[in-house]
């Protein structure tokens, strides 16, 4: 005798989850983690930009403090270590010290992820901005401490100025991307 089970409580069309479903599931999770690769290989290039030194931090630390508060699955841990090493190799600074920015924002945001995903954009861009002043004082004292003498402290407060005020363009631009990636990405 054949057991009883209850109709789908939302009836409708489900797609059978195929190759194409799983390759296009697959490139749209990896959207984040790509956007940090190449824009570490872009600002990595000699281009000549004013500042070009300063935004790749900037960029990067606002796209994993973002996609971490607010889609974690697309930002995994173990991404942000491999992404921290892309990055390390490509900035020429010192060993590790990219690599644990990136590990202690992505930490910060996945602490306050519950909270921080509820409140408005001001306060998150406040709360960004001060986990950006902490990340690069740690920045600061770390190169510092690498390279046995006291650094210059301008350009890290040029890099914190600079997160604090491409946020408001990047976080455009992430909600962008969380429509098109996560909303199509859910099975309907």
């Amino acid at each position: 005798m054949k057991t009883f089970t209850p109709p789908p409580i939302r009836p409708g069309i489900h797609p059978r989850s195929g190759l194409g479903y799983r390759i296009d599931h697959g490139m749209r999770s990896s959207v984040p983690c790509l956007f940090v690769f190449f824009v570490a290989l872009v600002l990595s290039a000699p281009l000549n930009l004013p500042g070009q030194v300063e935004l790749m931090p900037a960029v990067i630390m606002a796209t994993i403090f973002l996609w971490s508060v607010f889609v974690p699955v697309f930002m995994p841990s173990i991404a942000v270590f491999m992404l921290g090493i892309w990055v390390d190799i490509l900035s020429f600074g010192p060993a590790g010290v990219m690599l644990l920015l990136m590990l202690i924002v992505h930490g910060v945001a996945l602490s306050g992820r519950y909270t921080l995903a509820r409140v408005n954009f001001f306060v998150l861009w406040f709360v960004f901005g001060v986990v950006m002043v902490g990340v690069t004082a740690l920045q600061w004292v770390l190169c510092s401490a690498l390279a046995l003498h006291i650094v210059e402290f301008l350009p890290f407060v040029f890099e914190t100025v600079l997160a604090f005020g491409s946020f408001p363009v990047l976080y455009t631009g992430f909600v962008w991307t969380y429509r098109f990636v996560v909303n199509n990405a859910a099975p309907s």
